[in-house]
């Protein structure tokens, strides 16, 4: 009975931990939805003027909440949520007047980057040494703000660096909400820095005169929206639903707002989501993902999975096979008949040899089980069939292009397999990702940040040596590069 209760127990736990999950993404799309409606407010109303009245609508839903708990409220309490409200105040200033001069979606991405800057920030004001974590969340994004924001002159645009004062200025308020909340009440810590923002926010728009002139309903609407919904309800649900999961959890859901920007961004305010704005918002959500990340050998064994040779086969047959077929139905034949030979045969041969005890596993790590006739027999045939299929039928030059290098691959790769271990999960990722950015350009240039990841995984689960997986990478990248360049593809 103990066993069936412990059961259950996990299992309501497991649903509450879904139920919260959900719950965070949903104000996490809130949040990245507010990009776009004050773009357009703060277009044609002052933003301390309209930062005010937000603020205000959220401080009073907020004493609702909080009206008997404010009553105990310490001067400790209160003057460690203006000190909390300045920073907040100064990441709102900077983000609203950035949206003046850049687009929703970058401004996303850009305020992003509090996520990362909070554990290096953490560690400089505590006198302490970042994790390679939190600096290779740092180096990522850094280089995603530079592809986002640099001109061609190296300039930066003023709205950028706003926002990225805002971004600072965000991280600076989460690392005093965490210095100061563990030993206060979070719902009159929250009150309280809210209030500051409107209290802040009135004194300058006094100050600048912007109080003239009537407040029309549209700015009514998206500061009740901003204020209510995406402040006072979110903080509600974001605190229930955080006693149900983890910070890690929580930190990598809130990597979506920005992609929820940039989404609502295209679709609501038609701003062009660019081949430079994708891949330096790739990189920033990358960098805010690598810094929360738990690198533990689950994970490294969960890489190995995903990226393996045949999975990695899949979408680049369909690039290929669609990207300048004559119609559908052509390139759904060239993908069935590559996938087939390259992916569908190769798979049943190895359960077929992990079933008779011909390969010890699915990777085949052992040297010299890649040998056996099999094994051997069905690498070249995938590369064969199809490449014999392209020229005869007058297939599309990118499958052409592929199969050539795979052919070269495989023989290679069996060559050296003869004499030493080489990575074929490495091989093939810097195949798979030059063959991408070939095909997709500069949009696709994210993707190579899967070479450094699919090669700790390797090293992390023991399966090679670094030079192994070196030498797999650059194996596979320069083949294909040659191959590509004889056929003018690059």
């Amino acid at each position: 009975m103990s066993i069936e209760h412990s059961i259950a127990t996990e299992q309501q736990s497991r649903r509450r931990q879904i139920m919260a999950d959900v719950a965070l993404l949903l104000v996490t799309l809130i949040w990245g939805s507010t990009f776009v409606m004050v773009k357009d407010v703060v277009a044609g109303f002052p933003v301390y003027r309209f930062l005010t009245i937000r603020f205000a609508l959220a401080t009073l839903a907020l004493i609702l909440l909080a009206a008997r708990r404010l009553v105990s409220a310490t001067k400790k309490q209160i003057r460690a949520g203006v000190l909390i409200g300045l920073f907040l105040f100064a990441g709102y200033a900077f983000q609203t007047t950035g949206l003046k001069y850049t687009t929703a979606s970058k401004a996303g991405f850009i305020t992003g980057l509090s996520v990362v800057l909070v554990p290096l920030l953490s560690t400089l004001l505590l006198r302490g040494k970042p994790t390679w974590q939190a600096t290779l969340g740092v180096i990522l994004s850094t280089a995603g703000l530079a592809v986002l924001s640099l001109n061609a002159d190296l300039s930066v645009g003023n709205g950028d660096l706003l926002v990225l004062g805002c971004a600072i200025s965000f991280a600076l308020h989460i690392v005093a909400v965490s210095a100061f909340a563990p030993r206060m009440d979070p719902l009159i810590l929250s009150t309280v820095q809210v209030a500051t923002v409107a209290v802040i926010s009135g004194i300058a728009s006094v100050l600048q005169g912007e109080w003239v002139g009537t407040i029309p309903m549209p700015v009514w609407g998206a500061a009740a929206f901003t204020g209510v919904l995406a402040t006072a309800v979110a903080f509600g649900v974001q605190n229930a639903a955080q006693r149900f999961t983890s910070p890690t959890h929580t930190a990598i859901i809130f990597t979506a707002e920005p992609v929820f920007a940039a989404l609502f961004g295209y679709l609501l305010a038609g701003e062009q989501l660019t081949p430079r704005i994708m891949s330096g918002g790739a990189l920033i959500v990358a960098g805010m993902i690598a810094g929360e990340m738990r690198w533990t050998q689950s994970l490294a064994r969960w890489v190995s999975r995903i990226f393996n040779p045949l999975v990695l086969c899949i979408p680049i047959l369909a690039t290929a096979a669609f990207r300048h077929a004559n119609d559908l139905v052509a390139g759904a034949t060239w993908f069935a008949l590559t996938t087939t030979f390259s992916v569908l045969i190769p798979i049943l041969v190895i359960l077929w040899e992990l079933r008779g005890g011909g390969i010890s596993d699915w990777d085949i790590s052992d040297r010299r089980q890649r040998l056996r006739p099999s094994v051997i027999g069905v690498a070249l045939a995938g590369a064969l069939v199809p490449l014999g299929a392209v020229i005869a039928f007058s297939g599309p030059v990118e499958l052409l292009a592929i199969y050539t290098t795979g052919l070269v691959l495989v023989v290679l790769s069996l060559a050296i397999t003869s004499v030493w271990k080489i990575s074929q999960h490495t091989l093939s990722i810097g195949a798979a990702t030059t063959t991408l950015c070939a095909f997709l350009g500069a949009l696709a240039a994210p993707v190579l940040l899967l070479i450094p990841l699919t090669a700790w995984a390797r090293v992390q689960l023991g399966a090679h040596s670094p030079r192994q997986v070196f030498a797999g990478i650059g194996i596979g990248v320069c083949t294909t590069l040659v191959c590509f360049r004889v056929f003018g593809l690059i």
